[in-house]
């Protein structure tokens, strides 16, 4: 090994290990935050829940999910999680990461999965199993997918609407909300301060009312 690679070996490690160190100041400050957030909201901080990771396995029996910073915002019979996840799933070359809050539907029936998301022009035409629903306002903004257009149909009720039209408005980042079995959740990899945490769970909680 010559001098010029010796060099650019060293310049790759420690390019390495700086993206290591950035990496772990960037959880750590992450995690303060949550534990931050969670002391206001009087909650406290878990690496994991067996209830919501049920949920999620029941939602998405296709995916795996990793939580982290779990915390239960609100008690049972409808609990509801805010937690940090990665995904990944069948036939997807990535992962996926981000903040979510997961809201349980007790009165729900076992319906779904209904997928809506943030309208992306020029890809969602390439999105398999899109559905038209909701007036043309909501279209421009959201893409629903799922595999009956019927139910998926009923579920974008104008108060559904409304909700998601109110955050294409302001603060109108990228978002997905899942509607599956027993739950609702609304997921962002855009959420990583708290009072976009504070958003991602009235989006999830309003959302559940405003279901059929």
């Amino acid at each position: 090994m010559d001098k010029t690679e010796i060099i650019i070996m060293s310049v790759f490690g420690l390019l390495v290990v700086a993206g290591l160190i950035a990496g772990i100041r960037q959880s750590a400050a992450r995690q303060a935050r949550v534990r931050s957030f969670a002391a206001r909201r009087g909650c406290t901080v878990s690496a994991t829940d067996d209830h919501l990771n049920a949920l999620l396995a029941e939602a998405f029996p296709e995916e795996t999910w990793s939580t982290q910073n779990v915390v239960q915002v609100q008690l049972p019979p409808e609990s509801a999680y805010l937690f940090g996840y990665t995904s990944s799933g069948r036939g997807r070359r990535s992962t996926s990461h981000g903040f979510a809050c997961l809201a349980e539907r007790t009165q729900a029936g076992r319906d779904g999965p209904w997928t809506i998301c943030t309208r992306t022009p020029g890809i969602d035409a390439m999105v398999s199993d899109r559905v038209q629903a909701g007036g043309e306002e909501f279209r421009r903004e959201f893409t629903v997918i799922a595999k009956g257009a019927e139910a998926a149909q009923a579920a974008v009720t104008t108060e559904v609407q409304h909700v998601l039209l109110q955050h294409a408005a302001a603060p109108g980042w990228y978002l997905t909300v899942t509607i599956a079995g027993s739950s609702i959740m609304a997921a962002s990899s855009w959420a990583q301060k708290e009072d976009e945490w504070e958003h991602l769970i009235g989006l999830a909680t309003k959302l559940r009312r405003a279901l059929p």
